[in-house]
């Protein structure tokens, strides 16, 4: 119950129409609590009449995601906010711009950068790398076109829709200033940077260095929290020439900003990243280890951590509410999914959300994910000075060193929630998918002895192709029979 006008239904998941048949149920004035850009309401009269996020889900079918009217939904209020949340994201970036703030570009990283620029009053973050799933949810091939147009084709991974955004100037507004990642990133998208430098006013790029093993390693085991109760092995000379880039991008940022901030704000940067971070281990820990969330709607947790869907203060309210709802149905031993179903780790996230909902469907569930982005849920360390605090979070990510380092986390989160088999989704065009999935597949099956079922994700439609829905069947009957 909210203030005692909203109590949610029994946990289910729901269809496009009955999300939409719920949301008229929602009484207006609890829809008009959520704003974003709090703080810009409280200095300009007249703002929140247009801050608002939630809207009937046929809004966002109309203005082009089409493709929603095909997955499936859990039905609490705090997911109708999520879905309203994320969905908002373009309107909130030219809000922004018209609000005075300075939006940036932070591409190649997905997730360190960030927590620097939001450290700043008035500068606002956010990842064009993130327009990559905008062709499947448009059910679209518009963005893929302009980015053949510009040079790069079928060749690459779907992360060639940023430079088709970036062309039409219209999915966010053109950046002053990008920060781009180049050296140890993904190849597909160093070339998106390369040509979508003509599109920004200027472009910072910062070195992502290897992430180099050694015998005498360096344990960076320092900070508290671990979010898989992991160690990630480096050697330190990295982690100290990672500091020196980031002090590049600070001195960079204050010349673009106008203003000299202070550590204490760089410190109050890291605790609102990291305020993000532990709510989404806790919410993990609910969905994959008790089943009281859907797996799609995990996946947008999951990367609200990267650059916390262009507004820091209020994502973290929007999962606060998430997480009330978790831990309420986690009492009540209440889930979405049957509690018998078949325990899935999914490696490298789905270009296509149907592919989630289609595995609950068929009667599994995920618990747990490796989608790329493990540097972004790392507890940064606030003991230390902020930009090796960052810098150190950066060591964990999934694609700067090894793939043994990589399935770690996801061998880890098998045997925490005894996992039946493992499923890799490799992304079409993607260069390190098509390196690395089969070794990933070898890995697992010599550490756990689990069945693993690789394939690539094709390009868009409006269903999961007959051939890749056949494979994931017979793959879950094979499950079963093994239990």
């Amino acid at each position: 119950m909210i203030a005692g006008v909203w109590q949610d239904p029994p946990a289910q998941r729901i269809t496009f129409d009955e999300w939409a048949r719920l949301f008229e149920r929602v009484p207006t004035d609890l829809l008009d609590r959520y704003h974003y850009y709090r703080r810009d309401q409280e200095e300009r009269d007249g703002l929140r009449p247009w801050s608002a996020y939630m809207f009937p889900p046929q809004t966002f079918a109309i203005y082009g995601c089409r493709h929603l009217m095909r997955l499936k939904y859990d039905n609490s209020l705090a997911a109708l906010r999520l879905w309203g949340f994320v969905q908002n994201e373009t309107e909130r970036l030219f809000r922004a711009r018209q609000l005075g703030r300075k939006v940036i570009a932070t591409m190649g990283d997905l997730g360190a950068v960030p927590v620097i620029v939001n450290s700043f009053p008035g500068l606002v973050a956010f990842y064009p790398d993130c327009i990559w799933w905008m062709p499947f949810v448009m059910e679209s091939n518009v963005l893929l076109d302009a980015a053949a147009e510009l040079g790069i084709g079928d060749a690459a991974c779907f992360s060639r829709a940023a430079l088709g955004a970036f062309a039409k100037h219209a999915y966010f507004p053109d950046p002053e200033l990008a920060i781009a990642s180049t050296g140890v990133s993904c190849d597909d998208f160093s070339g998106v940077e390369q040509l979508a430098e003509r599109f920004a006013t200027e472009v910072l790029w910062v070195e992502s260095p290897m992430r180099r093993e050694t015998l005498n390693c360096y344990h960076c085991a320092g900070a508290k929290e671990r979010t898989f109760d992991s160690q990630t092995e480096y050697d330190p000379g990295t982690l100290r020439f990672l500091v020196k880039e980031y002090e590049r991008v600070l001195v960079r940022l204050e010349r673009f900003a106008g203003y000299t901030i202070t550590e204490q704000e760089l410190r109050n940067g890291v605790r609102k990243a990291n305020r993000v971070r532990r709510l989404t281990k806790l919410l993990r820990e609910l969905a994959y280890g008790d089943g009281v969330l859907p797996a799609v709607e995990m996946m947008m947790v999951e990367f609200g951590c990267l650059h916390h869907y262009s507004d820091i203060d209020e994502w973290p309210e929007v999962l606060e509410h998430l997480l009330a709802t978790a831990e309420t149905r986690a009492a009540r031993r209440e889930r979405v999914v049957a509690e018998d179903a078949l325990r899935v780790v999914w490696i490298t996230p789905p270009a296509d959300p149907l592919f989630l909902c289609y595995l609950e469907d068929q009667g599994a569930r995920v618990v747990g994910t490796e989608y790329v982005i493990n540097q972004s849920l790392e507890i940064l360390d606030e003991n230390k000075p902020p930009l090796e605090a960052v810098a150190e979070s950066f060591m964990a990510a999934s694609l700067t060193g090894s793939t043994r380092q990589r399935v770690a986390s996801a061998i880890h989160q098998a045997r925490r929630y005894d996992a039946e088999g493992v499923i890799v989704s490799g992304i079409l065009g993607g260069s390190h998918c098509a390196m690395e999935s089969r070794l990933i597949a070898e890995y697992i099956k010599a550490e756990l002895d689990l069945p693993v079922l690789e394939f690539d994700v094709p390009p868009h439609g409006k269903e999961i192709s007959r051939q890749i829905r056949t494979r994931i069947d017979a793959f879950l009957e094979m499950l079963t029979e093994r239990r």
